[in-house]
């Protein structure tokens, strides 16, 4: 399977917007698509990565302090949709700052933060994925570490935890830690399940590791 990588958004940014640029009795007002305008480019600036957000198509929004407003992030290199929340956490006059929380699983997964260290089935999966195959944990582990070799090199360990089988589902999100065997530093690795082959009994996914190592 050739490596790929998905671009999974931060689980929390906090970011500074401009000011708004409509108004409605004195008080700051924004439209949907320019609020999904600001919130993409406070991400932007904070990951080096565009998503398309999606706040819906509201002529005018009120801006209050402490306000959230529901959006859709899209990340523009693989498709895959996030749920995701715009607050104004600073409202002075015409002008704010917006805090964007984009959700750590994608939407159609069950929602289940990676641990920092691997559970023995850290596993998230949709509830209605009735299609599944299973590989032994070791199987796993090797094909993880070869998606990452090109970014990380070869020789790095990957722990999936103490199980010795994997149910491997369509969809689902595992959560691995990725050894560094050059520092010894661990990175929680997240491995998306992107198609299923059951008479062949394989599968195809995309992984991310984190930028930042798991506080020792």
């Amino acid at each position: 399977m050739p490596p790929k990588k998905l671009t999974i958004l931060p689980m929390a940014l906090a970011v500074a917007a401009l000011s708004a640029c409509s108004f409605s009795v004195g008080e700051p007002t924004v439209t949907g698509d320019e609020l999904a305008e600001l919130a993409e480019d406070a991400l932007e600036e904070e990951t080096g990565s565009r998503p398309e957000m999606d706040c819906g198509s509201v002529d005018s929004i009120s801006v209050s302090q402490d306000k959230e407003v529901d959006c859709v992030a899209t990340s523009t290199e693989t498709g895959v949709a996030y749920d995701a929340t715009v607050t104004f956490t600073s409202v002075e006059g015409s002008d704010y700052e917006i805090s964007v929380e984009v959700a750590s699983e994608p939407n159609g997964a069950a929602s289940e933060a990676p641990a920092t260290d691997p559970a023995e089935d850290d596993t998230s999966a949709p509830a209605d994925s009735a299609i599944s195959i299973v590989v032994p944990a070791p199987d796993f582990a090797a094909a993880v570490a070869d998606e990452v070799a090109d970014e990380w090199g070869s020789g790095n360990d990957i722990d999936c935890g103490d199980t010795t089988t994997r149910t491997i589902m369509e969809g689902a999100v595992h959560s691995c830690v990725l050894i560094d065997v050059s520092t010894d530093a661990q990175y929680v690795i997240t491995i998306t399940i992107t198609s299923i082959d059951v008479e062949a009994n394989s599968f195809n996914f995309e992984a991310e590791v984190d930028d930042t190592p798991i506080a020792g």
